[in-house]
Protein backbone atom coordinates (compact mmCIF):
# COMPACT_ATOMS: atom_id res chain seq x y z
CA UNK A 1 0.00 0.00 0.00
CA UNK A 2 1.23 3.56 -0.60
CA UNK A 3 -0.16 6.51 0.96
CA UNK A 4 0.38 9.84 -1.09
CA UNK A 5 -0.25 12.70 1.23
CA UNK A 6 -2.92 14.67 2.98
CA UNK A 7 -4.56 18.14 1.46
CA UNK A 8 -6.70 20.41 3.57
CA UNK A 9 -10.37 21.36 1.84
CA UNK A 10 -11.15 24.85 2.26
CA UNK A 11 -13.23 27.12 0.55
CA UNK A 12 -12.11 27.10 -3.71
CA UNK A 13 -10.64 24.43 -3.14
CA UNK A 14 -9.57 22.90 -6.57
CA UNK A 15 -6.60 20.36 -7.32
CA UNK A 16 -5.22 18.39 -10.42
CA UNK A 17 -3.27 14.87 -8.60
CA UNK A 18 -1.08 13.82 -11.42
CA UNK A 19 0.70 10.29 -11.01
CA UNK A 20 4.13 10.71 -11.47
CA UNK A 21 5.29 7.15 -10.58
CA UNK A 22 7.08 5.36 -13.54
CA UNK A 23 4.90 1.94 -13.00
CA UNK A 24 2.11 3.88 -12.14
CA UNK A 25 1.42 2.63 -8.69
CA UNK A 26 -1.78 3.03 -7.02
CA UNK A 27 -1.66 5.59 -4.26
CA UNK A 28 -4.26 6.93 -1.30
CA UNK A 29 -5.13 11.07 -1.22
CA UNK A 30 -6.88 12.08 1.21
CA UNK A 31 -8.76 15.16 1.24
CA UNK A 32 -10.31 16.47 4.91
CA UNK A 33 -12.40 19.32 5.58
CA UNK A 34 -12.53 20.85 9.31
CA UNK A 35 -15.95 22.08 9.08
CA UNK A 36 -17.23 25.34 10.42
CA UNK A 37 -19.16 27.59 13.09
CA UNK A 38 -23.35 26.16 13.28
CA UNK A 39 -25.37 29.31 12.10
CA UNK A 40 -28.59 29.63 10.75
CA UNK A 41 -27.17 31.01 7.86
CA UNK A 42 -26.29 27.51 7.42
CA UNK A 43 -29.25 26.33 8.10
CA UNK A 44 -29.93 25.02 3.55
CA UNK A 45 -25.79 24.88 2.70
CA UNK A 46 -24.18 21.82 1.17
CA UNK A 47 -20.32 21.42 0.69
CA UNK A 48 -19.10 18.67 -1.15
CA UNK A 49 -16.17 17.38 -3.09
CA UNK A 50 -16.50 16.14 -7.09
CA UNK A 51 -14.53 13.84 -8.37
CA UNK A 52 -13.35 14.23 -11.87
CA UNK A 53 -11.69 11.23 -13.64
CA UNK A 54 -11.32 9.18 -16.70
CA UNK A 55 -12.27 5.92 -15.58
CA UNK A 56 -14.07 3.80 -12.88
CA UNK A 57 -10.33 2.59 -11.96
CA UNK A 58 -10.42 4.13 -8.50
CA UNK A 59 -11.79 3.11 -4.48
CA UNK A 60 -13.22 5.88 -2.58
CA UNK A 61 -13.47 5.53 1.32
CA UNK A 62 -15.36 8.15 3.52
CA UNK A 63 -14.78 8.51 7.60
CA UNK A 64 -14.48 10.90 10.07
CA UNK A 65 -10.61 11.29 10.17
CA UNK A 66 -7.32 10.41 7.82
CA UNK A 67 -6.63 7.69 10.42
CA UNK A 68 -9.95 6.11 9.99
CA UNK A 69 -9.46 6.53 5.82
CA UNK A 70 -6.10 5.33 6.19
CA UNK A 71 -7.33 1.99 7.98
CA UNK A 72 -10.12 1.28 5.92
CA UNK A 73 -7.55 1.32 2.78
CA UNK A 74 -4.99 -1.19 4.48
CA UNK A 75 -8.29 -3.68 5.61
CA UNK A 76 -9.69 -3.17 2.38
CA UNK A 77 -11.52 -6.15 0.88
CA UNK A 78 -13.79 -7.96 -1.68
CA UNK A 79 -16.91 -5.93 -0.27
CA UNK A 80 -14.94 -2.50 -1.31
CA UNK A 81 -15.65 -4.06 -5.19
CA UNK A 82 -19.13 -2.97 -5.88
CA UNK A 83 -20.28 -1.77 -9.33
CA UNK A 84 -21.21 1.45 -8.42
CA UNK A 85 -18.67 4.58 -7.57
CA UNK A 86 -20.18 7.77 -6.33
CA UNK A 87 -18.12 10.84 -7.90
CA UNK A 88 -19.27 13.39 -4.95
CA UNK A 89 -19.12 13.05 -1.87
CA UNK A 90 -21.07 15.49 0.54
CA UNK A 91 -19.21 16.48 3.56
CA UNK A 92 -20.21 17.53 6.99
CA UNK A 93 -20.55 20.86 7.70
CA UNK A 94 -19.93 21.25 11.21
CA UNK A 95 -17.95 18.36 11.87
CA UNK A 96 -14.16 17.35 10.39
CA UNK A 97 -14.94 14.32 7.65
CA UNK A 98 -12.09 12.98 5.12
CA UNK A 99 -12.53 11.24 1.79
CA UNK A 100 -9.60 9.22 0.24
CA UNK A 101 -9.48 8.11 -3.40
CA UNK A 102 -6.78 5.20 -4.42
CA UNK A 103 -6.19 5.10 -7.79
CA UNK A 104 -3.27 4.88 -9.98
CA UNK A 105 -4.66 7.42 -12.55
CA UNK A 106 -4.39 10.99 -12.55
CA UNK A 107 -7.87 13.01 -11.11
CA UNK A 108 -8.96 16.36 -10.70
CA UNK A 109 -10.99 17.14 -7.60
CA UNK A 110 -12.88 20.36 -6.89
CA UNK A 111 -15.12 21.77 -3.82
CA UNK A 112 -18.32 22.76 -4.38
CA UNK A 113 -20.40 25.31 -1.78
CA UNK A 114 -24.32 25.41 -2.36
CA UNK A 115 -25.81 28.08 0.13
CA UNK A 116 -29.00 27.64 -0.33
CA UNK A 117 -29.56 23.64 -1.51
CA UNK A 118 -33.02 23.54 -3.15
CA UNK A 119 -33.08 19.46 -2.54
CA UNK A 120 -32.80 20.57 1.58
CA UNK A 121 -35.84 23.20 1.48
CA UNK A 122 -38.49 21.55 -1.21
CA UNK A 123 -37.93 18.28 1.77
CA UNK A 124 -38.14 20.72 4.69
CA UNK A 125 -41.17 22.51 2.91
CA UNK A 126 -42.74 19.52 1.70
CA UNK A 127 -41.95 17.49 4.77
CA UNK A 128 -43.93 20.35 6.85
CA UNK A 129 -47.14 20.27 4.27
CA UNK A 130 -47.05 16.79 4.76
CA UNK A 131 -47.38 17.01 8.41
CA UNK A 132 -50.33 19.62 8.81
CA UNK A 133 -52.45 17.88 5.64
CA UNK A 134 -51.87 13.95 6.97
CA UNK A 135 -55.27 14.05 8.90
CA UNK A 136 -56.99 15.03 5.82
CA UNK A 137 -55.18 12.73 3.16
CA UNK A 138 -55.29 9.94 5.71
CA UNK A 139 -59.58 9.97 4.37
CA UNK A 140 -59.18 10.88 0.72
CA UNK A 141 -60.30 8.47 -1.36
CA UNK A 142 -57.92 9.73 -4.43
CA UNK A 143 -54.70 10.09 -2.14
CA UNK A 144 -55.49 6.16 -1.06
CA UNK A 145 -55.98 4.95 -4.57
CA UNK A 146 -52.67 6.92 -5.77
CA UNK A 147 -50.44 5.22 -2.75
CA UNK A 148 -51.39 2.18 -3.52
CA UNK A 149 -50.72 2.65 -7.23
CA UNK A 150 -47.73 3.86 -6.69
CA UNK A 151 -46.54 1.42 -3.84
CA UNK A 152 -47.49 -1.44 -5.79
CA UNK A 153 -45.41 -0.25 -9.17
CA UNK A 154 -42.45 0.07 -7.02
CA UNK A 155 -43.06 -2.89 -4.52
CA UNK A 156 -43.57 -5.38 -7.63
CA UNK A 157 -40.57 -4.07 -9.19
CA UNK A 158 -38.68 -4.75 -6.07
CA UNK A 159 -39.93 -8.39 -5.81
CA UNK A 160 -39.63 -9.51 -9.61
CA UNK A 161 -35.55 -8.81 -8.96
CA UNK A 162 -35.39 -10.38 -5.45
CA UNK A 163 -37.26 -13.32 -7.48
CA UNK A 164 -34.37 -13.39 -9.87
CA UNK A 165 -31.72 -13.31 -8.09
CA UNK A 166 -32.90 -16.52 -5.79
CA UNK A 167 -32.52 -18.44 -9.09
CA UNK A 168 -29.05 -16.98 -10.00
CA UNK A 169 -26.34 -19.65 -8.58
CA UNK A 170 -24.28 -18.23 -5.13
CA UNK A 171 -21.03 -18.21 -5.11
CA UNK A 172 -18.94 -18.03 -2.29
CA UNK A 173 -16.92 -14.33 -1.14
CA UNK A 174 -17.64 -11.87 -3.29
CA UNK A 175 -20.05 -13.08 -6.34
CA UNK A 176 -22.57 -13.79 -3.16
CA UNK A 177 -23.01 -11.03 -1.69
CA UNK A 178 -22.65 -8.95 -5.57
CA UNK A 179 -25.14 -11.33 -7.41
CA UNK A 180 -27.10 -13.23 -4.64
CA UNK A 181 -30.13 -12.30 -2.23
CA UNK A 182 -29.97 -8.48 -1.23
CA UNK A 183 -26.94 -7.47 -3.08
CA UNK A 184 -28.82 -7.80 -6.67
CA UNK A 185 -31.44 -5.64 -5.33
CA UNK A 186 -29.36 -3.20 -4.27
CA UNK A 187 -27.18 -3.33 -7.07
CA UNK A 188 -30.01 -3.01 -9.49
CA UNK A 189 -31.70 0.36 -7.95
CA UNK A 190 -28.28 1.87 -7.96
CA UNK A 191 -28.02 1.01 -11.90
CA UNK A 192 -31.69 1.83 -12.25
CA UNK A 193 -31.19 5.41 -10.45
CA UNK A 194 -27.89 5.92 -12.44
CA UNK A 195 -29.24 5.14 -15.69
CA UNK A 196 -32.58 6.45 -15.67
CA UNK A 197 -32.69 8.37 -18.04
CA UNK A 198 -30.81 6.67 -20.74
CA UNK A 199 -33.53 3.36 -19.71
CA UNK A 200 -36.36 4.66 -20.44
CA UNK A 201 -34.96 6.30 -23.65
CA UNK A 202 -33.94 2.91 -24.74
CA UNK A 203 -36.84 0.50 -23.38
CA UNK A 204 -39.81 2.50 -23.91
CA UNK A 205 -42.18 0.03 -24.65
CA UNK A 206 -41.14 -2.35 -21.29
CA UNK A 207 -41.71 0.55 -19.14
CA UNK A 208 -44.60 1.53 -20.46
CA UNK A 209 -45.59 -1.57 -20.03
CA UNK A 210 -44.83 -2.67 -16.70
CA UNK A 211 -45.99 0.68 -15.49
CA UNK A 212 -48.98 -0.18 -17.34
CA UNK A 213 -49.54 -3.65 -15.75
CA UNK A 214 -48.26 -2.84 -12.41
CA UNK A 215 -50.45 0.36 -12.18
CA UNK A 216 -53.83 -1.86 -13.27
CA UNK A 217 -52.95 -4.83 -11.05
CA UNK A 218 -52.31 -2.46 -7.85
CA UNK A 219 -55.71 -0.22 -8.43
CA UNK A 220 -57.50 -3.34 -8.50
CA UNK A 221 -56.03 -4.57 -5.60
CA UNK A 222 -56.66 -1.37 -3.80
CA UNK A 223 -60.01 -1.38 -5.46
CA UNK A 224 -61.24 -4.59 -3.69
CA UNK A 225 -60.51 -3.55 -0.79
CA UNK A 226 -61.62 -0.29 -1.04
CA UNK A 227 -60.45 3.05 1.22
CA UNK A 228 -59.95 2.96 4.68
CA UNK A 229 -63.11 3.11 6.81
CA UNK A 230 -62.11 2.15 10.13
CA UNK A 231 -61.60 5.20 12.22
CA UNK A 232 -58.21 3.47 14.08
CA UNK A 233 -56.68 2.34 10.40
CA UNK A 234 -56.89 6.10 9.47
CA UNK A 235 -55.36 7.05 12.88
CA UNK A 236 -52.36 4.85 11.95
CA UNK A 237 -51.81 5.45 8.53
CA UNK A 238 -51.76 9.42 9.85
CA UNK A 239 -49.37 8.83 12.13
CA UNK A 240 -47.34 6.91 9.93
CA UNK A 241 -47.45 9.93 7.40
CA UNK A 242 -46.98 12.45 10.39
CA UNK A 243 -43.64 10.24 11.54
CA UNK A 244 -42.16 10.38 8.30
CA UNK A 245 -42.90 14.00 7.61
CA UNK A 246 -40.71 14.36 10.84
CA UNK A 247 -37.84 12.28 10.46
CA UNK A 248 -37.55 14.01 6.76
CA UNK A 249 -37.49 17.25 8.94
CA UNK A 250 -35.45 16.54 11.16
CA UNK A 251 -32.91 15.00 8.08
CA UNK A 252 -33.28 18.04 6.03
CA UNK A 253 -30.44 20.06 7.19
CA UNK A 254 -27.17 19.41 9.05
CA UNK A 255 -27.53 21.53 11.62
CA UNK A 256 -29.86 19.33 13.49
CA UNK A 257 -30.53 21.13 16.72
CA UNK A 258 -32.72 23.66 14.04
CA UNK A 259 -34.20 20.88 12.80
CA UNK A 260 -35.05 19.46 15.96
CA UNK A 261 -36.43 22.89 17.18
CA UNK A 262 -38.76 22.94 14.14
CA UNK A 263 -39.76 19.05 14.94
CA UNK A 264 -40.67 20.30 18.50
CA UNK A 265 -42.58 23.37 17.54
CA UNK A 266 -44.96 21.67 14.73
CA UNK A 267 -45.58 18.68 16.83
CA UNK A 268 -46.55 20.79 20.01
CA UNK A 269 -48.48 23.58 18.35
CA UNK A 270 -50.25 20.29 16.53
CA UNK A 271 -51.02 19.16 19.77
CA UNK A 272 -52.61 22.47 21.48
CA UNK A 273 -56.70 22.23 21.55
CA UNK A 274 -58.77 24.28 18.51
CA UNK A 275 -60.00 26.70 21.91
CA UNK A 276 -56.33 27.47 22.61
CA UNK A 277 -55.46 28.15 19.13
CA UNK A 278 -58.81 30.34 18.93
CA UNK A 279 -57.79 31.87 22.03
CA UNK A 280 -54.41 32.81 21.21
CA UNK A 281 -55.39 34.10 17.51
CA UNK A 282 -57.80 36.72 18.67
CA UNK A 283 -55.58 37.98 21.00
CA UNK A 284 -52.97 38.49 18.74
CA UNK A 285 -55.78 40.18 15.99
CA UNK A 286 -56.75 42.17 19.58
CA UNK A 287 -53.26 43.73 20.05
CA UNK A 288 -51.64 43.63 16.59
CA UNK A 289 -55.06 44.20 14.41
CA UNK A 290 -54.26 43.81 10.41
CA UNK A 291 -54.05 47.21 8.72
CA UNK A 292 -57.39 48.18 6.74
CA UNK A 293 -57.10 49.53 3.24
CA UNK A 294 -59.41 51.79 2.49
CA UNK A 295 -61.05 52.43 -0.80
CA UNK A 296 -60.16 55.47 -2.78
CA UNK A 297 -63.14 57.68 -4.41
CA UNK A 298 -63.09 55.97 -7.43
CA UNK A 299 -62.98 52.48 -6.34
CA UNK A 300 -65.74 52.89 -4.11
CA UNK A 301 -68.02 54.93 -7.26
CA UNK A 302 -67.16 51.72 -9.24
CA UNK A 303 -67.92 49.59 -6.39
CA UNK A 304 -70.90 51.16 -5.94
CA UNK A 305 -71.80 50.60 -9.68
CA UNK A 306 -71.24 47.11 -9.97
CA UNK A 307 -73.36 46.05 -6.65
CA UNK A 308 -76.34 48.21 -7.43
CA UNK A 309 -76.51 46.74 -11.03
CA UNK A 310 -76.02 43.20 -9.46
CA UNK A 311 -79.02 44.26 -7.11
CA UNK A 312 -81.68 45.37 -9.59
CA UNK A 313 -80.88 42.65 -11.61
CA UNK A 314 -81.49 40.41 -9.04
CA UNK A 315 -84.79 42.22 -7.98
CA UNK A 316 -85.71 42.41 -12.02
CA UNK A 317 -85.37 38.43 -12.03
CA UNK A 318 -86.76 37.61 -9.27
CA UNK A 319 -90.13 39.79 -10.20
CA UNK A 320 -90.48 37.36 -13.24
CA UNK A 321 -89.83 34.34 -11.68
CA UNK A 322 -92.71 32.59 -10.28
CA UNK A 323 -91.88 33.21 -6.73
CA UNK A 324 -93.37 36.85 -7.23
CA UNK A 325 -96.89 36.93 -6.11
CA UNK A 326 -97.82 38.61 -9.08
CA UNK A 327 -101.31 38.90 -7.69
CA UNK A 328 -99.99 40.87 -4.79
CA UNK A 329 -97.88 42.92 -6.66
CA UNK A 330 -100.95 44.17 -9.05
CA UNK A 331 -103.01 44.52 -6.40
CA UNK A 332 -100.50 48.08 -5.36
CA UNK A 333 -100.29 49.04 -8.36
CA UNK A 334 -102.26 52.19 -9.33
CA UNK A 335 -103.18 50.58 -13.05
CA UNK A 336 -103.25 46.83 -13.09
CA UNK A 337 -104.25 46.89 -16.45
CA UNK A 338 -100.88 48.92 -17.84
CA UNK A 339 -98.81 46.28 -14.93
CA UNK A 340 -100.23 43.65 -16.88
CA UNK A 341 -99.48 44.69 -20.39
CA UNK A 342 -96.55 45.45 -19.20
CA UNK A 343 -95.53 41.86 -17.99
CA UNK A 344 -96.96 40.62 -21.20
CA UNK A 345 -95.78 42.46 -23.33
CA UNK A 346 -99.19 42.41 -25.46
CA UNK A 347 -99.67 46.48 -25.79
CA UNK A 348 -96.94 48.94 -26.30
CA UNK A 349 -98.43 52.07 -25.80
CA UNK A 350 -96.55 55.29 -26.19
CA UNK A 351 -97.42 57.96 -23.34
CA UNK A 352 -97.33 61.37 -23.81
CA UNK A 353 -94.21 63.68 -21.92
CA UNK A 354 -96.24 65.67 -20.22
CA UNK A 355 -98.31 62.82 -18.44
CA UNK A 356 -96.40 61.87 -15.06
CA UNK A 357 -95.14 58.53 -14.20
CA UNK A 358 -96.58 56.96 -10.98
CA UNK A 359 -94.39 54.64 -8.59
CA UNK A 360 -95.67 51.99 -9.39
CA UNK A 361 -95.88 52.23 -13.13
CA UNK A 362 -91.99 52.78 -13.06
CA UNK A 363 -91.79 50.00 -11.24
CA UNK A 364 -93.41 47.66 -13.51
CA UNK A 365 -91.50 49.06 -16.39
CA UNK A 366 -88.06 48.23 -14.30
CA UNK A 367 -89.25 44.96 -14.48
CA UNK A 368 -89.45 44.57 -17.74
CA UNK A 369 -86.30 46.20 -18.52
CA UNK A 370 -86.27 49.31 -18.21
CA UNK A 371 -84.52 52.35 -16.20
CA UNK A 372 -84.97 52.58 -12.68
CA UNK A 373 -83.91 56.36 -13.30
CA UNK A 374 -85.76 58.93 -15.58
CA UNK A 375 -84.08 61.75 -17.32
CA UNK A 376 -85.00 64.56 -14.79
CA UNK A 377 -83.33 62.36 -11.61
CA UNK A 378 -79.77 61.83 -13.78
CA UNK A 379 -79.92 65.70 -14.49
CA UNK A 380 -80.70 66.61 -11.27
CA UNK A 381 -78.13 64.51 -9.99
CA UNK A 382 -75.15 65.37 -12.56
CA UNK A 383 -76.23 69.39 -11.45
CA UNK A 384 -76.15 68.54 -7.67
CA UNK A 385 -73.17 65.95 -7.74
CA UNK A 386 -70.45 67.21 -4.98
CA UNK A 387 -67.16 64.85 -4.68
CA UNK A 388 -66.75 63.83 -1.40
CA UNK A 389 -64.49 65.48 0.87
CA UNK A 390 -61.05 63.43 1.56
CA UNK A 391 -59.38 65.86 3.89
CA UNK A 392 -59.22 68.94 5.89
CA UNK A 393 -58.59 71.47 3.11
CA UNK A 394 -61.97 69.63 0.67
CA UNK A 395 -64.14 70.18 3.56
CA UNK A 396 -63.06 73.83 4.03
CA UNK A 397 -63.07 74.38 0.25
CA UNK A 398 -66.60 72.38 0.88
CA UNK A 399 -67.72 74.67 3.43
CA UNK A 400 -66.90 77.89 1.39
CA UNK A 401 -68.70 76.54 -1.74
CA UNK A 402 -71.79 76.00 0.08
CA UNK A 403 -71.27 79.78 2.05
CA UNK A 404 -70.98 81.31 -1.72
CA UNK A 405 -74.46 79.59 -2.63
CA UNK A 406 -76.16 80.98 0.68
CA UNK A 407 -74.86 84.11 0.52
CA UNK A 408 -76.02 84.46 -3.62
CA UNK A 409 -78.91 82.85 -2.44
CA UNK A 410 -79.54 86.03 -0.09
CA UNK A 411 -78.89 88.62 -2.55
CA UNK A 412 -81.22 87.32 -4.83
CA UNK A 413 -83.72 87.08 -2.14
CA UNK A 414 -82.80 90.48 -1.05
CA UNK A 415 -83.17 92.09 -4.38
CA UNK A 416 -86.44 90.81 -4.97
Amino acid sequence: KYFSGYNKVIAGFNKQMRNTHEHKRERLEIFCYDGEPKTFSTLFKTVELKLEIGGDNYQHFEANNASMVRAQYKDVSWFTFYPWKSRTFKLDLYNQSCVGVATADSFRIFMGIRWIDFWRVACLGLALLLFFTAPHLAKNAFFHYTTGVTVGICGSLLIIVYIISRYIPKKTGAATVLVGGWGLVVYAFQYFWANFINLIKEHQTVVVGYVLVAGLLSFALVYRYGPLTDKRSINLVQWAMQLVAVLAIFLSSQYREATLGIVLVIVTYHNVPSKLKSWLRTRWRRYFPPKTRLLTEEEYIQQANIETRKALEELRVYCQSPKCNSWKTVSRLNTPQRYAELVGKQVQRERPQAEPIGRRERFAEFVEGGSHLDDSEILSYEANNFTPPRGNNDIRERQNLEQMYLTTDDEEDDET
